[in-house]
């Protein structure tokens, strides 16, 4: 098979979402009339995609933080303001259904680590953090009997997502001092990883590649949670947006 004819994710998702050109588009619908399986990917984005247009709905009746708002404008040009206003708007949204969803508790006087949360987050994952206890689970319903666990580090009631719908099975927690990853794995093999611990008090929000692994973090006053795997951007927005639903659950 030609490179020509390699059909990617972040190829299914521009199709799905027309903004593909007329010779890749071509190229898309030629593969997918070979291979099933492609079908079958292509049928659940569009699903994703249906899915996500109910939730964000009732978005008319909220306002997106101003902060948030802000980041979209920073970018320094109009067609990459233009982006990241789209892709950090369209994951904010998800925010908002979720914090819409979710019930808070004081944390008392838990302490916040200084460090950044991003470093935090990646030291976890290539296992440079000292870990306290590591879970392995068969899926998602055996993860969430630890969801008390993690309530107790972020101080926010959260459940572990479930991505299985995207492909990502949840293979493993691990618990630190001060916060919690969780391990998710698709038939590749391919890790993404969520790590949550409670948040420093400010807003923040971005999505971005690193050394090729995509990141995607959110913090809000109460939480903060870094995403990142080995995957498109595309397929991060979708999961990111999966987490975030998921994590009210």
């Amino acid at each position: 098979m030609t490179n020509q004819l390699k059909i990617s994710d972040l190829d299914l998702s521009a199709y799905v979402d027309g903004e593909l050109d007329s010779d890749r588009m071509r190229a898309v619908e030629d593969a997918v009339s070979r291979d099933a399986a492609l079908a079958d990917r292509i049928a659940s984005y569009r699903n994703d995609k249906n899915f996500l247009k109910t939730i964000y709905a009732p978005l008319a009746e909220h306002s997106i933080p101003s902060a948030w708002i802000e980041l979209a404008r920073a970018a320094p040009n109009p067609a990459a303001r233009a982006r990241r206003t789209w892709r950090i708007l369209g994951a904010a949204a998800a925010v908002v259904v979720l914090l819409g969803g979710l019930s808070f508790y004081e944390a008392g006087n838990k302490h916040t680590p200084a460090a950044d949360v991003i470093e935090a987050a990646l030291n976890a994952r290539n296992g440079e953090e000292a870990v306290r206890k590591v879970i392995t689970v068969a899926g998602v319903g055996e993860a969430r009997r630890y969801d008390a666990a993690l309530v107790a580090i972020v101080g926010v009631k959260v459940s572990v997502p479930a991505l299985d719908s995207m492909g990502f099975r949840v293979t493993s927690l691990k618990f630190y001092e001060h916060a919690a990853e969780i391990q998710y794995r698709d038939d590749n093999g391919r890790l993404f990883t969520l790590y949550l611990r409670a948040s420093n008090g400010e807003t923040r929000f971005d999505q971005f590649q690193r050394d090729g692994l995509h990141i995607c973090v959110w913090q809000d006053d109460r939480i903060s949670t870094v995403m990142a795997g080995t995957i498109s951007a595309a397929m991060m927005q979708r999961l990111a947006s999966l987490t975030y639903l998921g994590l009210s659950a």
